[in-house]
């Protein structure tokens, strides 16, 4: 009875069909199905997980408890946005989403503790192809602040800090022992990233800060088992400051590293940079100012752009810093054959941006706590530690906005030189907290480029020399004909890349259909599935 309850539920409330609309020839974009979910106001959002070619998960807290626990409600689509699963999950109602990743055939979702002092993680692992779930209990009895974690072979890789030093475990399910990586609880150093290699092995950067004029971006890359491999020690100038690092993931032969550099103590950053690790030879990073960028700065009125590109080349000449800075945070690096691409957007934050504490504050650049991107399964495609404060995660929202203002395209020769950028300007696009904007798809022939604001697909296409060839805005495709949109939640819902040049759209529309008038409006979940032409 349970079963023919839950198959009752799905059709009443959840609606997947091909997308309505006209889609002309000339679209840039096909929109080929739409999945709808009806919502009350009182309903938690969902958070969207790409599965990559198994589909989507959407995830979201109910107000269901149960003998000390909450159930959390798990919907997984295939590719088609056609529900195949639907399950509830109890969780113990003390710990919160904190971490998700996914590998071939399996969705691992970590639930912590708010703030307990030792770490206690809940590892649930769900099988997408018969829904069926086990969990793990991770309890390394340390004072550990979780930021980064990824998954590599069959072992789990936890980033973060103790006491305000840098370390890594290593969890394996399969015998439930946890490994403390050697090399780390190094003072005043910084964990910059934690990424998985295409070959089974993990790349973590470091940023050491002990000696005032002898700085050095420490690269080191293990196998699956913790097992070190390679360390390059990378000197930076005394000047600089590294802010943030990206590692390539070996779909190219060499690693190369790919940021951001600011002055030594700064929040904001000048520019961009890119070395290539080579530990039998001494490294030259290379730094880029913003204004040495062709449109980095095209947000900007023509005027301003010019003054600002004139005193950076002036700067640069006489060997200063230019003063150009932004609040910049690079989300994608994507290797191919002629180079990198790396995906960056700047924006203005919040009144209170600073109210959560820095566990850095000496380094001059400390992201709020839960902000700490990490790369998943698939190198190349941008997963995330869950973050409570996102726009998508939950009912959480804060009163003050984050103020994203472009988002920034920048390809990298083998050399490291950039050869192109482009941007989207964001239209003073504001969100609650933090979060990645528009994204990219790359393939033989170039790349597509877009975000949604509100109701509308922002798309430009550009080839790999860094010409656009097309560029345009297209309308949101609705289920049926006669549906018409009278609200979109604004701070709700974005656009990622999913697969290929495939990406999916998601937020919450209010909608009328004129046809049939005494149903009155229908509040809506939607996810649209995106393909680039």
């Amino acid at each position: 009875m349970m079963k023919n309850f839950v198959l009752l539920f799905c059709l009443l409330t959840a609606f997947i069909l091909p997308a309505k609309g006209q889609e002309s020839d000339t679209s840039m974009l096909r929109q080929p199905y739409r999945f709808e979910f009806e919502r009350k106001m009182s309903d938690d959002d969902f958070t969207v997980i790409s599965l990559h070619q198994n589909g989507l998960a959407l995830l979201r807290e109910k107000n269901k408890f149960k003998s000390g626990n909450r159930a959390w409600e798990l919907i997984l689509l295939d590719t088609t946005l056609t529900q195949k699963h639907l399950l509830e999950i109890d969780i113990d109602q003390r710990k919160r989403l904190v971490a998700y990743e996914f590998a071939p055939g399996y969705l691992f979702l970590v639930f912590k503790t708010g703030e307990a002092s030792r770490l206690s993680l809940d590892l649930f692992t769900v099988s997408v192809a018969d829904a069926s779930v086990e969990r793990h209990a991770i309890n390394p009895e340390l004072n550990f602040q979780l930021t980064h974690f990824i998954r590599v072979q069959e072992n789990f890789i936890l980033g973060g800090y103790v006491n305000n030093e840098p370390a890594v475990l290593l969890y394996n399910p399969a015998t439930d022992n946890i490994k403390v990586l050697p090399g780390f609880f190094q003072k005043q150093t910084q964990l910059l990233d934690l990424r998985p290699n295409i070959n089974g092995t993990f790349n973590i950067i470091l940023m050491n800060r002990v000696e005032r004029y002898n700085q050095k971006l420490i690269l080191k890359t293990f196998d699956s088992s913790g097992l070190e491999l390679l360390e390059d020690q990378i000197a930076v100038d005394e000047r600089y400051g590294i802010q943030s690092a990206i590692t390539s993931t070996l779909h190219r032969e060499d690693l190369s590293i790919i940021g951001t550099w600011g002055s030594r103590g700064a929040k904001q950053a000048n520019g961009f940079f890119f070395v290539t690790v080579d530990p039998f030879e001494d490294q030259s990073i290379r730094y880029t100012a913003f204004g040495e960028l062709n449109h980095y700065l095209d947000y900007f009125k023509p005027g301003k752009a010019a003054r600002i590109k004139a005193k950076t080349k002036q700067a640069i000449q006489s060997k200063r810093i230019p003063d150009f800075i932004n609040y910049v945070v690079p989300y994608r690096m994507d290797e191919h054959r002629q180079g990198f691409i790396m995906l960056a957007e700047t924006y203005i934050p919040s009144t209170t941006y600073n109210r959560y504490p820095d566990p850095f504050p000496y380094y001059g650049y400390g992201m709020m706590p839960g902000y700490s991107p990490y790369w998943g399964y698939y190198p190349g495609t941008y997963n995330r530690l869950y973050n409570p404060y996102s726009y998508y995660g939950n009912n959480v929202r804060n009163s003050d906005e984050v103020k994203a203002t472009q988002s920034v395209l920048v390809a990298f020769n083998e050399q490291g030189k950039p050869i192109w950028d482009y941007q989207l300007s964001l239209q003073d696009f504001r969100m609650p907290a933090l979060e990645q904007v528009a994204d990219f798809a790359v393939d033989h022939n170039g790349l597509c480029f877009l975000y949604k604001n509100e109701s509308e697909l922002n798309v430009k296409i550009i080839s790999f020399d860094g010409e656009p060839t097309r560029e345009g805005k297209e309308k949101l495709r609705l289920l049926n004909d006669g549906d018409e949109i009278r609200n979109e939640i604004k701070t709700a819902g974005a656009v990622r890349q999913w697969y290929d040049k495939t990406f999916f759209v998601w937020g919450q529309h209010t909608i009328r259909n004129q046809s049939v008038r005494e149903e009155g409006n229908r509040q809506v979940f939607y996810i649209n599935k995106l393909v680039c032409r």
